[in-house]
């Protein structure tokens, strides 16, 4: 029997849904309810799956683990338990129910791993760090990881039965940074750890983006009028580091270095699966903070978790000795009850903030990409659209990845995506090179030329007619659609 409350929500969500597919994502409308896609995504989302049973067959990895017992662990920060009661009233209790499991017995990254066909144990830890600095780097990385305990004491220098050792990359933090990231390169090699894992397996986790808080702000704007607002943003420490993996999957994510190997315990952002897992945890998170909290239109985008509040309003957090505005405050306090790690500098909040890459401005009801994060777009473009160019899918998905980002706040930029996907379509080797054809070339420098000459995306621009409203009743009523556009051109205006 679903409430009074849920069923108006469908009846929207069925308004929304008969809108022609070309304007879904577009246009800005009074249909639109500000919920965090995020949240809602959890109250149907499939469970996460379980360790599969011929996992179990696999004698030799189970020998390992039996026989080195210090070398496994289950290591999460999470009050597992508060969790599961803040959870009681969730209308989909077989998906929390995954979610806690996972938490107490490791996660599994929804991995076939071909057990009798790929070998047994493998060794596939690549080069040594090619500078001095790469170096010191990862060695510095490892013994903070072990001493987080996400990394097992070391061990070897032999693997042990049913291990497999993947390559660990000190890599720029982004284009152009001389700050590194470990980067667990888990699609190595030909029997490597995410060709174990089906891309349609892990489709279908939503995110929280500025198209979500747009709509809130709308949504704020109709109900409590000009009010001066300011946006918030709190940022969860090592996010993937804090899922812990099953043990038979921790057997295979086994690190090397100098000559040492060590087992890591912890989801990782190499790994197809882990943005799945994560976020079934995360939007779970959301879920309280929206439904048991009443933290009013609280989106979620992987470990960024962001809000507006009334200019003014604040409450004192005391662990962080500072004044933040009152929904971040009791976001935080939630936070710290499930045992959710942040630091402070990571919490922040302002009239105009970055939000996921784009400056937000919720007073002039404004988003926008600066000119720096432009002009990186467009180099990226340019350097891989290069025609007869090979390429690697994982390239493509690349690019692909970072003009959807885009789309953000140039939404009427996505048919210049249509010849990547076309190319990507059904292909799953992610070092599988690819030629880069002159219609990729010429979507993709189309986008490039609009980015350069765009600056930003106006919220309250974009309205649109009622989908059930007929064409002659939308020309006597003078209705007007603002398609959304960047602010440098001129809007398309229907009569």
């Amino acid at each position: 029997m679903i409430s009074a409350h849920e069923r108006a929500l469908w009846e929207v969500l069925d308004l929304r849904a008969a809108r022609p597919h070309w304007v879904r994502n577009l246009m800005w409308s009074d249909l639109d309810l500000g919920v965090s896609r995020v949240a809602l995504w959890t109250e149907s989302a499939a469970p996460i799956p379980p360790v599969p049973a011929d996992e179990f067959y696999n004698s030799e990895a189970l020998d390992t683990i039996s026989n080195n017992p210090s070398l496994f662990k289950i290591v999460t920060p999470m009050n597992v338990s508060r969790f599961k009661e803040l959870l009681a009233d969730h209308p989909h209790q077989l998906f929390v129910d995954s979610v806690i499991h996972g938490l107490t017995f490791g996660f599994w990254p929804y991995a076939h791993t071909h057990y009798g066909s790929y070998p047994t144990t493998h060794d596939d830890s690549g080069s040594p760090p090619k500078t001095v600095q790469q170096a010191d780097f990862l060695r510095k990385q490892i013994q903070a990881e072990f001493e987080a305990n996400r990394y097992s004491a070391p061990f070897g220098p032999e693997l042990l039965p049913g291990m497999y050792s993947t390559p660990i990359l000190a890599v720029p933090k982004r284009p152009g940074s001389d700050k590194l990231r470990l980067c667990n390169h888990q699609s190595y090699g030909e029997f490597s750890l995410n060709s174990m894992i089906k891309r349609e397996d892990i489709a279908g986790v939503t995110l929280d983006g500025i198209r979500e808080l747009g709509e809130s702000l709308r949504l704020f704007r109709r109900q409590h009028g000009n009010v001066r607002l300011v946006v918030f943003k709190s940022d969860m420490k090592a996010a993937y580091r804090q899922i812990p993996l099953h043990f038979l999957w921790q057997i295979k994510q086994i690190i090397t270095f100098e000559n040492h190997r060590y087992v890591d315990h912890s989801a990782c952002f190499g790994n197809r699966g882990s943005q799945i897992i994560f976020m079934a945890f995360m939007g779970l998170v959301t879920w309280i903070a929206i439904y048991v909290r009443s933290i009013a239109h609280l989106k979620d985008y992987v470990d960024d978790a962001f809000s507006f509040e009334r200019e003014g309003d604040l409450t004192f957090y005391s662990p962080h000795d500072t004044f933040y505005p009152s929904k971040q405050t009791r976001l935080l306090q939630l936070w710290d009850e499930l045992g959710i790690p942040h630091d402070k500098e990571k919490q922040e909040f302002g009239p105009v903030l970055r939000i996921i890459g784009f400056e937000v401005d919720p007073n002039a009801m404004m988003v926008s990409m600066d000119i720096d994060a432009r002009r990186d777009l467009i180099e990226l473009i340019r350097v891989f659209a290069v025609a007869g160019k090979k390429r690697t899918l994982k390239e493509f998905q690349r690019i692909a990845g970072h003009v959807n980002w885009a789309l953000n706040v140039f939404p009427l930029l996505r048919p210049g995506l249509s010849a990547v996907y076309s190319k990507t379509a059904g292909k799953e080797r992610d070092l599988a090179t690819l030629r880069v054809s002159a219609a990729v070339v010429s979507e993709l420098m189309w986008v490039a030329r609009r980015v350069e000459f765009s600056s930003g995306v106006y919220m309250l621009k974009s309205v649109e007619w009622d989908p059930s409203t007929s064409s002659s009743s939308r020309h006597s009523q003078s209705v007007r659609l603002f398609i959304l556009l960047p602010r440098s051109s001129n809007p398309l205006i229907v009569l």
